[in-house]
């Protein structure tokens, strides 16, 4: 069965922030990590420690213009350069609309279901940020289609899934040996994906 998602679960957009928040930690650099739905609303965010203040309005944006245009933020600066055809498209949407890299689209079978916008460093860190959470949630969905094998018509509620989430993580975090957190992020999600379904 294909299911159809309005957008990322919410249980799944903490655990992609998670992994966001990991690879952060990874390159040293504090980042501002937002989650929009597929209308570009702002669906999740969180602000590391030391993240610089212009970062916060910045992420939430990114995540904006990705969701909203289905392409990455790098991807809108390119088609906004004179001559181009998104040329001036920085001036409408309240100036919301961002020409760098940083926010990328979000997909769940093929389709566009949100994104992730993230600020804190320069525009490669932040593009390794969030793609590490574009790879989590491919690898996510992925995993969850072997999920739904074992688990065919089981689908709960979104208020049974965040005790479905706690529940996994905790028997995940007894493995030995250890699992690494973004491992552990990426296994949860799948299950998360497999149980639920929107839209």
């Amino acid at each position: 069965m294909n299911r159809c998602y309005a957008r990322v679960p919410c249980p799944v957009a903490q655990l992609l922030v998670d992994i966001a928040e990991a690879e952060a930690h990874t390159i040293a650099v504090p980042m501002a990590i937002a989650v929009a739905d597929a209308e570009g609303g702002l669906q999740l965010f969180k602000r590391m420690d030391g993240t610089l203040p212009v970062s916060t309005e910045l992420a939430a944006s990114k995540a904006f213009t990705a969701a909203v245009l289905r392409m990455s933020s790098a991807q809108v600066g390119e088609l906004a350069k004179p001559g181009a055809p998104l040329f001036g498209i920085e001036s409408t949407h309240g100036g919301r609309i961002v020409l760098f890299g940083g926010g990328l689209p979000l997909r769940l079978n093929g389709q566009v279901v949100g994104a992730v916008g993230v600020s804190g460093g320069i525009v490669e860190e932040d593009l390794r940020v969030a793609g590490a959470a574009v790879e989590g949630l491919h690898e996510m969905e992925c995993r969850a289609r072997s999920f739904r094998e074992l688990l065919p018509g089981a689908i709960v509620e979104s208020s049974v899934l965040a005790k479905v989430k706690e529940e996994v993580c905790l028997a995940l975090e007894r493995c030995e040996p250890p699992l690494a957190q973004e491992r552990i992020a990426v296994i949860v999600g799948a299950v998360c994906l497999a149980l639920t379904q929107t839209g």
